[in-house]
Parts: structure tokens; sequence; C-alpha cells
């Protein structure tokens, strides 16, 4: 029999003490609350008659994990770290979290909290072994009006006055939240384009610095790097500039090719550096049948196994079929992880993120930057002239359709929280489509020089861009 919070937002008086109650009980650790006392508050003053009359009104939501029938954050953590009690009650097993924070992100009303002191995230338990104990939660103990309780589920959705739908929370379809609310008379004003969270800084116990995500933007960037690079030397690039020089250019360059390995290497490397227990890095694949990040985790180390295995090729000298079948398998992983790294930001509850600009983002720096890189490499390595003139305009031809395409993204986009981040990175693309333009049609000893400085802006560029991208994360609630 499931069990739900019921909370009366008519009677709380914001005293917080279910939110201190909770956080005493548990012994938490300042920055983390597992229980939150949302003020809510809207409307203005308006002059009319030679008379002020005034709309506005005010009112709480004491709100922690809602227990939900289908919750978001055990559909997408990797280590299956979530399980639902019989009695609907979701549990968080830390022994198996790696501190990776997707939980979090997933979670329409931000229950699961990070702990810095541990590495792990932490969310509320129902306190349960009060239950057990046959006492009522801490929270629930606590309220002085008894405007906060719990009851048995069944037949409560049939009881008049009860509700999901209180501005500004989320629209519950999909999740179906165990908790019910009993609103203020104030709600029946309420709108939910206008309702605001008046303390949002209390509440909000995880605020995103501009350095935090840093070990994403390096992993991210880096593993789509490598597979742009990958394809490069797989074959596109010469499909793309077959006609224009000597075949001698488009042969496979092993320079490209080994520092595909560093490249993607690095960027594993690098992304333990967001895991608050990497210790638990290992049970990341736990969770393949839902979670779209063990996907990622699994494509982009299968595509890193597949390298090392081309490697043992060459080593051995093996070609003809064989090569073949492992450059498309290789190809063909490399293109699941970009797909896969899109999907992982395809959350509901980040608007930002859930859109088609994610993937069309995620691909155009995979082939911008891998066939900057590969390309660069190649200059340096074509001891004849007239090929490394061939080679900048077959990369500037590339560089520029896909600055065209970075650009197209960026003023089709909303407003970035930092507009001169934001105009700068507008500068290098245009910057970087000048000098793409420039390599291609005067591809002399200036200009297929140029694919360093290219690639330079663009990695400048495309850093900037992605962490302005972490930084967009403002969830609905």
């Amino acid at each position: 029999m499931a069990i739900t919070f019921l909370f009366d937002s008519s009677y709380c008086s914001g005293c917080k003490a279910c939110q201190a109650a909770c956080k005493d009980k548990n012994q938490l650790p300042t920055g983390t609350l597992w229980r939150r006392v949302y003020e809510i508050s809207a409307g203005t003053w308006q002059e009319k008659d030679d008379a002020w009359t005034t709309d506005v009104y005010a009112y709480n939501i004491s709100m922690a994990c809602n227990h939900c029938e289908h919750p978001k954050c055990a559909g997408v953590c990797p280590t299956n770290a979530y399980t639902i009690r019989p009695d609907g009650i979701v549990l968080l097993d830390t022994q198996r979290c790696t501190g990776c924070g997707y939980c979090g992100w997933a979670c329409p009303y931000g229950a699961p909290q990070f702990d810095r002191q541990s590495g792990i995230m932490t969310k509320c338990n129902f306190c349960v072994d009060y239950l057990e104990a046959g006492q009522a939660p801490a929270c629930v103990a606590a309220c002085p009006l008894r405007s906060l309780d719990y009851a048995d589920l069944p037949g409560l959705q049939a009881r008049p006055g009860l509700t999901q739908v209180v501005p500004p929370l989320p629209d519950p379809v999909s999740r179906n939240p165990r908790f019910f609310i009993k609103s203020h008379p104030a709600v029946g004003r309420a709108r939910q384009g206008d309702a605001r969270i008046a303390n949002r800084e209390e509440v909000n116990t995880r605020l995103v610095g501009r350095f935090e995500e840093a070990p994403l933007v390096a992993f991210t960037l880096l593993a789509q790097m490598a597979v742009g690079a990958f394809w490069e030397y797989s074959g596109l690039y010469s499909l793309i500039t077959k006609a224009i020089g000597e075949l001698g250019v488009f042969q496979n360059n092993s320079l490209i090719f080994y520092s595909i390995g560093l490249l993607i290497f690095l960027s594993l490397l690098l992304s333990f550096g967001h895991l608050g227990n990497a210790r638990n890095a290992w049970r990341v694949l736990s969770h393949l049948r839902k979670s779209w990040l063990s996907r990622e985790i699994l494509f982009t180390g299968l595509f890193a196994g597949l390298w090392m295995l081309m490697v043992l090729l060459e080593t051995q000298q093996i070609g003809g079929f064989m090569r073949i079948l492992l450059n498309l398998a290789t190809s063909l992983s490399g293109l699941a992880t970009i797909w896969s790294m899109s999907r992982v930001y395809r959350l509901q509850t980040v608007p930002a993120w859930n859109t088609w600009r994610t993937p069309a983002a995620f691909f155009t720096s995979t082939f911008l930057l891998g066939f900057l890189w590969a390309g660069m490499i190649r200059f340096f390595s074509i001891p004849i002239l007239s090929w490394r003139q061939v080679n900048a305009v077959g990369i500037g031809l590339i560089a520029a359709l896909f600055f065209i395409g970075a650009l197209v993204l960026r003023l089709t986009s909303g407003a970035d929280k930092s507009l001169r981040l934001s105009r700068l990175r507008v500068g290098l693309i245009v910057a970087g489509l000048f000098g793409s333009v420039i390599m291609s049609l005067f591809p002399g000893a200036i200009g297929a020089w140029m694919t360093v400085p290219l690639f330079i802006l663009a990695a400048v560029e495309e850093t900037i861009g992605r962490g302005l991208f972490y930084e967009s994360r403002s969830q609905e609630f």
C-alpha cells in the first residue's frame, strides 16, 4: 500500500520547522536540504480612480522528494542506484552512487541533493526508520500547525480539495508524484507564468558555478573532436574533396590516427573529474535499459576499444576486408557516441537543453573540431606544397560550412547568461568563417598556414559555447 505526503497550504505559516527537523534528523551538511519551504508570491499595485488596488498574493509550499510512481531520477541513474519499495517509497543506495548529479538534473522538483562532503547524491527517504517504528516522519512531527501530514494513497485522489497542480509546480503528467496539496485561497488568483519563488537562493542548494562543469566541457569536446577526426581519417574528408587534387593528399595519416586515441582517452580520464565518488565508476553500465548516460559511456568505451583493435591491426599489418569492416564499426560507434551524448541532455526539466539544437550543436562541434584537428595535422605532415594547398581548400570549405552552422545555431537560440561571452563567441565564429573562406579561395603558402589559427579559433569558440551551454541549466521549478 503506497503512502504519500499531504500539505495544507492554507495553514502553513512558513515557519520552516519541517525543513529544520529534516536537516537535524538526517544530520545534513551545510548547503543540503532534503525538505524545502518555497515562498511563492506575485502580483502588483495598480492606480485606479485616485486609489491604489493590489492583487498581490503569497503562499508557501513545503516539498521534499515526492516519491513518484514513475521517478525520473531512477530512470536516468547510470548505476541503477534507485529502488522503489512496495509502499512506494523511492530509496537511493548511496553505496552504488557515483555522485554524477544526473538524477538531480532529471528530477523536476530538484529532490536529489549533492553532498559535497561525501561526494554522493542524497535525498528524502520518508524517514523509513521512523515509519517502521510506528512514528511519523520528522518533518510531519515537527509541523506546529499540522499543515504537513502523510497518509495511505488508495482513495486519497478522490478526496475533494486536493490537487497536484499548484503554480509554479511543474505538470505532474508521466511522473504521478505522491504528493497532494490543499491549496491556499490565493492559488485561485495565481497563474503558472506569474507565480515566482521569492526565496530561490535559499532553496536552490546547488547553484552552478562557472567552472563547476569544466570536466564535462572537456569530456564532451575532446570526445567529439576524436570522433570527428576519425571520420576524417576513415574517408569522409576524401569523399568531400576528392575532385580537388591529387589522391596522395587523402591517404590515411598515422599521426591523425594515433592522435585520436590520445583525444578519446584524455576525454575519458577528464570525465572522472565530474564524479563525486569515482570509486563507483565501474557500475556505470548497470542501467543500459533506460539510462542514456549508461549508453553514452558504453558507446564511448566501445569507440575507444575499437580504436585499440585498429592499432593491433596496424601493428600486425592486417588489411583488406577486416580493416574495412573495423573502420565502419568504429565510425558507427562514434556516431552512436555523439547521438547518445546529445540524448543525455534532452531533459524536460531543462528547457534550454530539451531542443533539437542540442544534437545539432554536438554534431557541429564534432565535424568542426575533428576536421580542423585532422586538417592541421595533415598540413604539418604533407611535404609537398601543392598537396598542402589542396588540403587547405578542402578543410576551408568544410570549416566554412560548419562555422555557418554554428552561427545559425547561436543566432536562433535564446539569450545566454553572459552577454559579453556570447558576443565574443559570435565574433570568433565570424572570424573563423572569414578565415575559412580566405583559406579556400587563396590556398597559397599563407592560406595553407591558416589551418592552425582556424583550429585555435574553433577550439576557443566551442569551449566558450559549451561552458554557456552548461550555465543555461535553469530548471522549471
